[in-house]
């Protein structure tokens, strides 16, 4: 709370015709008029401030917080900064199925920068160009947190505020915003999720301005790149809209920079640099740069290799196989466009399968690609791919071939079930399934929230193991077989839901793993059924104990309905320590 000599000090100096004796009378009055047992003189100060016309909450010490002194566990900041930086508003799906919206801008004071998250409502000060780079703004109810790769950030959400400041009243705070520009970044420092890049380049290779048509309004977009150089290396640039337009024409050789960039992933996995809304360029700069050659040495093509040969890091290599299975075509919303993928998996005859993706126009070339087929997909290259997966990548180089005449491996059958692609990683994180993994074996660790309340067991024929029909006799037929069994076999099979604390997903227990789980052989469950005459006896005498239990399942990523589940073909009881062990050493591995 503000001190009493505070609130005194901001109402004489808001209110230079009221002496200090006045205010204090005014003090006094407004605590007889509440009852002075109820009220004390800060209380009462502050009432008399907010009727006199003036916001305490903007002459608070807190507004006066340094970026310098925030912490992971700063709550309820009230922060005074300029805005350096404004990133586009994102929109996203929430659990509940509602959709969010999250936008970011960077803030400064003299002691540094922090990161601002905006969320939902408050958003709309980006949407609709309320705040600007440059603008001087106040932060109220703001809470602190760790963001991205790790970094102290602040969240504004519906019980934060934000106003920008006019230029009379930062006079009053006395505050000095007179905070120099980012210096530049070097292109080797780059990684990505990088925001308000700034970089001073030299331009090497240009190449033609674009329109498309986004998907979310229809509205024409533009889009222009170029590959830019400093002495330590070089990277594509990405421009859009307005800038796309202002920098169409620019000649190979000028020295430009651009401040307020971000960094992400390009189609080919490489790192590249985009120009955001709030972006600036200055062009035709008198500097001189060292920078590096663009022109690559050229590669000796590797041709043709089998699955099990290939590694990450190959380029101008060659794939052969059969189709093993297709997947849908997937559209999404790149920042100013529209994408398209599809994946499928490739099997040679090394028995190894692998995964290849088909980006934007790739995707109109295998369109009539039918799982059997044959493919060849040359001057292609190995990356990591999904969970850290061996994947066959499809760049701009490429060409594709179906069935082609030459091929030597029409007999090749395929296989059941091929095995997994080399390298494929083995723990999935659940908000990370989707339909780009629908088929593939993936391991999940988390919390068992729920269990399915029908009977755990199934009557199954002993020769082809399928499930059996039962008759109006309580007769059990087969019909695969196509005979009447006398005596079924009894195999585990339920539902559970696991929960690993990004998302959850439902699981379906197959035979050992089942019975895992619940403590009792699919024999011993149907004895306990008939016993109880209860089909969910089973699973009730267990509920307690399985809830709550923390497992690790591993099985094939399946449809079922409108959702994705997974049909488990393992389970096995995790520790904590061990796992918080794993967890530690996967982050320190991805930050190096």
């Amino acid at each position: 709370m503000i001190t009493l000599e505070e609130t005194i000090q901001a109402i004489l100096k808001h209110l230079p015709e009221y002496d200090r004796k006045e205010v204090l009378n005014l003090i006094e009055e407004k605590r007889q008029e509440l009852g002075p047992e109820i009220i004390n003189e800060e209380s009462a100060a502050m009432i008399v401030a907010r009727e006199l016309g003036i916001d305490l909450q903007q002459v608070s010490p807190r507004s006066r917080q340094k970026i310098e002194d925030i912490s992971e566990n700063t709550r309820n900041v009230t922060l005074t900064a300029k805005v350096v930086h404004i990133g586009p508003v994102r929109k996203f799906s929430r659990k509940d199925a509602g959709e969010g919206k999250v936008a970011s801008m960077v803030v400064a004071d003299k002691t540094g920068s922090i990161r601002v998250a905006l969320w939902d409502d408050v958003t709309k000060a980006v949407s609709e160009g309320a705040v600007s780079i440059g603008d001087v703004v106040q932060l109220r109810s703001a809470y602190a947190k760790k963001g991205l790769r790790d970094q102290i950030e602040l969240n504004l959400g519906r019980m934060g505020g934000l106003r920008i400041l006019e230029d009379y009243e930062i006079e009053e705070l006395e505050l000095d915003f007179d905070i120099d520009a980012p210096d530049s970044l070097k292109i080797e420092s780059l990684e990505e999720r990088q925001y308000d890049v700034t970089l001073t380049v030299e331009t090497k290779r240009v190449f033609p301005l674009s329109t498309f048509t986004r998907k979310s309004d229809s509205s024409e977009g533009k889009v222009m790149s170029m590959i830019v150089a400093d002495e330590t290396g070089s990277i594509r640039l990405v421009f859009w809209d307005d800038l796309a337009e202002q920098m169409d024409g620019i000649e190979e050789g000028e020295v430009i920079r651009i401040r307020g960039a971000y960094t992400r992933k390009g189609r080919s996995d490489e790192l590249e640099v985009h120009s955001g809304r709030s972006s600036k360029v200055e062009r035709n700069l008198d500097e001189e740069i060292d920078a590096v050659s663009v022109e690559t040495p050229r590669r000796e093509p590797l041709g043709r290799k089998t699955i099990d040969e290939m590694n990450v890091g190959m380029r101008d290599v060659d794939l052969e196989g059969k189709v093993f299975r297709i997947f849908p075509v997937t559209e999404f919303d790149r920042d100013d466009s529209t994408g398209r993928v599809q994946n499928i998996i490739v099997v040679d005859e090394s028995g190894q399968s692998i995964r290849a993706a088909f980006w934007d126009d790739d995707v109109e070339k295998i369109k009539s690609l039918k799982e059997g087929d044959i493919i060849r997909i040359e001057h292609g290259y190995v990356k990591k791919g999904y969970r850290d997966a061996v994947e066959f990548g499809v760049g701009k180089f490429a060409d594709i071939s179906i069935d082609p005449d030459d091929s030597e491996i029409e007999d090749l059958e395929l296989p059941e079930a091929p095995s997994r692609p080399t390298g494929a990683a083995d723990r999935t994180a659940i908000v990370d399934i989707d339909e780009a993994v629908e088929g593939q074996n993936v391991e999940v660790c988390g919390i068992i929230v729920g269990v399915g309340q029908i009977s755990p067991v199934y009557p199954a024929c002993p020769s082809c193991k399928k499930k059996l029909d039962v008759g109006e006799r309580g007769n059990y037929t087969c019909k695969s077989c196509g005979e009447e069994v006398e005596q079924p076999e009894y195999r585990m099979l339920y539902k559970i839901t696991v929960d690993d604390g990004t998302g959850s997903i439902r699981t379906t227990l197959f035979g050992e793993a089942g019975e895992k789980l619940l403590e009792m052989t699919a024999e011993e469950a149907q004895d306990l059924i008939q016993k109880t005459s209860n089909e969910r006896a089973p699973i009730d005498e267990k509920m307690d104990k399985m809830l709550g239990t923390y497992v690790v399942v591993r099985g094939r990523v399946n449809r079922y309905r409108e959702s994705l589940d997974i049909g488990a073909n393992s389970l096995s009881f995790a520790n904590p320590v061990e796992e918080v062990k794993k967890m530690k050493a996967s982050i320190e591995d991805l930050l190096g």
